[in-house]
Order: C-alpha cells, then structure tokens, then sequence
C-alpha cells in the first residue's frame, strides 16, 4: 500500500478548500469590508473558468456568466446550468375543476393549454419548489390545495425536481435555466392566449424564491412574487442580478425565517439556510426571522411526534431544516385563516419586543397571502405617543423590515397585546428589585390566563419607571379589557448581592397601573383600529403585591 505524504503546502491548500466549502457560513466575518467582491480583483483567478461565456437555450434566450456572478466568499464557484432535458422543467396546472389531477401544460404545444382547464381571464398562482425537493412534497399539495380552496384561480406548480439534486452549486445555476423556462411560459401565454403578468403571482421557497426573481428579470409587468426564506448560500450579499430584488415584479414580498447569524456548534461554524438581508418590497421577520418557535429540538419530543401526526417526510424536514420551512407554513396558513398576520415597520426587533412600534403609525403590512392589499402601506398617526419611535413622513418600504411574534404550533398566527406596567416609588420601596411577571387578561369576549411577562429572564424593575414588552396569543379578546391580574414572584441572584434577602429586605412590588393595547387591521381601504385599556386598583393609588402574590386592576380608573 503506497502513503500519502502531505506537506505543508498540501495543508495550506485543504484548509482552503475547507475554507471555500464553509463559504456561505463564513462570508461576514473573513471578508468583513467586503474586500472578496469580483469586481475588486484585478488579477486572473483560476476558479473563474466561464467568465465571459455565454450559452443559450433555443428558444428560452442566453445565460452569461460575468465576473459580478463571483464573490470569493460568498459566491467562488460558478457553471452552467445542466442541460434542458435533464432538468426537464414541467408546468402542472390545477384549478376547481381539476383540483386533485393535475394537467400538463406545455406552451410549444398548443393543443395542451387549449385543452386544459386554462383561463387567461383568471387570476393565476405559481409555486416553485427548492433543493433537494419535488412537486410530490406534502407542502406542495397542501399550499396547492388551500389556493384552490381560496379562488378561482389557475395554480401552476413548477417542477424542476431534475435540476434540484446535489450538487448546490449546480443546483443554484439550475435557477437560471428554470427562470428562463417559467418567463417562456408566462411570456407565451401573454402572447398567444391574452394571459395579463400582471395577474401572474409566483410563490417561490428557497432557490424557487430565486427562480422567481430571474423568471421576473424576463417578464414585463409581472404582479407579484413571494419569497418564502429565499436561500443564503450563493445569494446572500450578492448583485441584485443574482438573487431576488424589488425590480423583478410589481410586489416582492418576502418572509425571513432561517437568517440566523453565524454561531460554533462543536467547533463548526454553522449559519441559517435564508437570507437575512431584505430583498423585497415587504420584508418580514416572524420572530426575529432566525430560531422559530417550536423548532428548538431541546424543547421537547419534536421529532417522534411529527414522524407520528404527519409521517417520515415531514419529520425529515423538521430535523434538518426547522425554520426554513416555517415560511411555506406560515404562508400557507394566512391563505384561508381568519387571523391575520400583521407586521409592524420597526428599526429592529427588541424596539418591537419593547412596545416602540406597536401602532401602525410606523407601517403596518399583512404578511403572507394578503400582502398586496395592506393597508397599513398607507401609514396613520393618529395613536402617536412620546415614547415611540416613528419613520420619516415619506414612507419608504425598500429595506425596512417588518416584525411580528407567531406561534409554535398551527394555529401559528397570534395577537398581539403590548402591556405597560407603570411602577410606584411609595417611601419604604426599594429602588429596584427584579423577578417574573405573569398577567391574565379579561375582557367580555374570553380571557387569556398566564401570560408571561418575562419569557426570557428575570427581569429588574426600577420603583417610579414603566416596564412594557409585546405578547402574543391565539385568542382574540376583541375592545377593551376589564380586569387584569398582575402575578409577581421575586428572583435572588447571587451575582446580584443586593437582590439577596438574606435577613430582610422589601421583595414587593409596587403598580400604579396598567395599560394594555390592542391592535387590528381591518379590511382594505378601512383605518386601523387600536384598543387600548387603562386598569387601576380600586379606591388606592397603587396595588402592593408580595412575592409569589398577585393584584386586581380594573378599567375604572378616575372614578
């Protein structure tokens, strides 16, 4: 048996490979001034070896590799994509007439859009699978279903399941294959049998958000396009030409579930599967658009449950790729749901949590289905405070982001209530103390029990100061609330000498009040509507609680 003898050299090499292979993981922190850009090198890189090549596909139209298509970091590898017939990009058609047997459409053929339960007079909805997926997958029929549940519509499922295998690299230059087949597709319908782009909506997940874009770059006028969790690798930090920009349709509307940044888990570095970065016209960030709920495998049975409710296919997804596919559920969700998924314009998401930019003064969007007919596009001050930080009279959506809190379960779509806990400063109080929080909520409609206040950690409270943070929960308590009863529990922390109450210090808590707001968005063209509710003790000016005791707080303050 012959051995193999490394060098340092040999070393020096791997470890660059190494390093090119973690590429998507890796981008910000070894090129953090963006030195790696292309169009930044001035010397013969061997690793580009179809710069300035170009190729074309009959009757699709030409694909060019140039050097904006590379990025040392984020993007060092380029090819072509695979051939037509291997990528065998078919258009599936489904409507109320035929919602369970899909027809084959093929625009070279005439015969099979004639044929078809096609209509041009309809609105019509695409989706477009990612990587390492297929038309069969269980999100593809249930998104499919729920569309044709919604309207009479055309929905067009995109199946390119011969260009999204291993490898990624070839799989993101398959996109542009695709892309050139779904503007064929839309641009031939326009042509020869009246179909309007502007009535055309594409629903991509992952590289199919991509795909979409590149469709668009093709499509004159085209309505819409939704991204769901756009793939990172390859796109993120990329020239608009590469990935999914607001240029590519007349609405690009996108949903970040996976941008999660860089983190060390045993000893690799790993990153989200989505984009973090906005790429739309409406950009929203459920729960931060990072780790979402329900998804953190520590938590609980995730797995087994999953495998048993919904079978081997979803558990698979659950395991490896949690929060990228949240967006296609969430999605999918706000089609037919009541509860609709609103999304508040906010500087970044702990400006959110802390109440700053709660009414829809700031812009407020529908994520999911509804998006294109948001109201809150048209933004309304009427509800300003002093605390809250609002944008400038000019609303600009282009890269802002809009934060909302879901659940971690269907039904995932929650309401919000932004409590305001305003502190007494009696003599005798300390000047802070710190513990946990839980509140419950009343109103004519239903109640709400244990809402925690503090989710995260104990928090420290300063006698005479407010406290605020954002909630979530399913049920909707509709107007005013009646009665609050605010559950108090002090916390000692040995880091915190002064919180230990070791012979006797006051752990009380003392409230002045409470305010709880609410927010809906009502239908299209109508002004948001918020609720907001001030409690009170009875007869005193502020309730006392003791640790682990709790008080009652009443809509009669003033009286």
């Amino acid at each position: 048996m012959r051995r193999l003898y490394l060098t340092d050299r040999h070393l020096r090499v791997m470890l660059w490979c190494i390093l090119l292979g973690l590429q998507p993981a890796f981008g910000g922190i070894l090129d953090p001034f963006n030195w790696a850009r292309s169009d930044r090198i001035e010397v013969n890189i061997p690793w580009l070896p179809f710069e300035n090549e170009t190729r074309c596909y009959d009757e699709l139209g030409c694909l060019n590799i140039t050097r904006s298509w590379y990025h040392l970091i984020h993007r060092p590898f380029n090819v072509f994509p695979l051939p037509r017939v291997v990528v065998n990009t078919r258009f599936i058609l489904y409507t109320k007439s035929n919602p369970t047997d899909g027809q084959l459409l093929n625009v070279n053929v005439n015969k099979t859009i004639v044929k078809s339960n096609f209509s041009p007079r309809r609105l019509t909805k695409m989706i477009i699978h990612g990587f390492i997926d297929t038309p069969l997958s269980n999100w593809v029929s249930e998104m499919k279903d729920e569309l044709v549940k919604a309207g009479d519509f055309n929905v067009v499922v995109v199946d390119w399941a011969g260009g999204s295998l291993p490898l990624y690299t070839q799989a993101t230059a398959n996109t542009r294959l695709v892309g050139l087949e779904v503007a064929h597709f839309v641009n031939t319908l326009q042509k020869e049998h009246g179909l309007n782009p502007l009535d055309v909506h594409i629903i991509g997940h992952s590289l199919g958000a991509h795909t979409a874009g590149y469709a668009g770059e093709r499509i004159q006028d085209l309505g819409r396009i939704t991204g769901l969790d756009p793939a990172e690798p390859y796109f993120q930090g990329m020239p608009t030409n590469v990935r999914l920009d607001p240029t590519d349709a007349k609405l690009v509307d996108v949903i970040h579930t996976d941008g999660k940044s860089i983190f060390l888990l045993d000893f690799v570095f790993m990153a989200g599967y989505g984009m973090s970065q906005p790429v739309g016209h409406l950009d929203f960030y459920p729960n931060n658009g990072k780790e979402q709920p329900g998804c953190d495998l520590t938590e609980g049975p995730l797995i087994p449950l999953t495998l048993v409710k919904q079978g081997l296919e979803e558990a698979s997804r659950v395991l490896v790729a949690c929060n990228h596919v949240r967006a296609i559920k969430l999605f999918t969700e706000s089609i037919n749901g009541k509860c609709p998924y609103i999304g508040h314009q906010c500087p970044s998401y702990q400006h959110f949590l802390d109440g700053k930019c709660f009414h829809c003064g700031h812009g407020c969007a529908v994520m999911g289905f509804h998006a294109d007919s948001s109201p809150g596009l048209i933004t309304n001050k009427d509800n300003e405070t002093e605390n809250e930080v609002y944008p400038s009279e000019e609303q600009e959506t282009i890269g802002a982001k809009y934060f909302l809190n879901t659940g971690k379960e269907l039904p995932y779509c929650q309401r919000h209530y932004k409590v305001s806990i305003h502190l007494a400063n009696p003599k005798g109080a300390e000047s802070w103390v710190q513990g946990f929080l839980k509140v419950t909520l009343m109103s004519e409609k239903g109640v709400i029990r244990g809402m925690d206040l503090t989710p995260t950690n104990y928090v420290k409270l300063e006698h005479g100061s407010s406290y605020t943070i954002v909630v979530t929960h399913p049920m909707d308590l509709g107007g005013k609330i009646r009665k609050v009863e605010l559950s108090w529990e002090y916390d000692m922390n040995v880091l915190e000498p002064r919180s230990l109450c070791i012979l006797w210090c006051n752990d009380r808590l003392y409230v002045k009040n409470v305010i709880v707001d609410q927010m809906e968005l009502p239908s299209r063209g109508k002004r948001n509507v918020d609720f907001s509710s001030k409690l009170c003790t009875p007869k005193r000016e502020f309730a006392e609680i003791p640790n682990r005791g709790s008080a009652s707080f009443y809509d009669n303050c003033g009286r």
